[in-house]
């Protein structure tokens, strides 16, 4: 599947803020008396928030990796 590469790159920021959102929304509501609903949101907003650090330390690692490999790959051989 082809997912552009603007939308690609800004995806875990996409889930930090639906998760910031969802948080907001949980405490804004929640306070109104649906405290089912201010649980469900509120976690689901903090998993968001989690999935979105996750892949963003796993794309720097990836980089890294990738930066490494190829400056070993440009050493000239003795």
């Amino acid at each position: 599947m082809y997912i552009p590469k603007p939308i690609y790159q800004y995806a875990p920021y996409y889930w930090l803020v639906v998760g910031v959102l969802l948080a907001l929304l949980g405490f804004r509501v929640g306070s109104e008396g649906g405290q089912m609903f201010q649980y469900f949101s509120v976690t689901l907003g903090a998993l968001s928030c989690a999935w979105g650090v996750r892949i963003i330390f796993l794309r720097r690692a990836e980089q890294r990796l990738t930066t490494v490999d190829t400056a070993v790959s440009e050493v000239p051989p003795e």
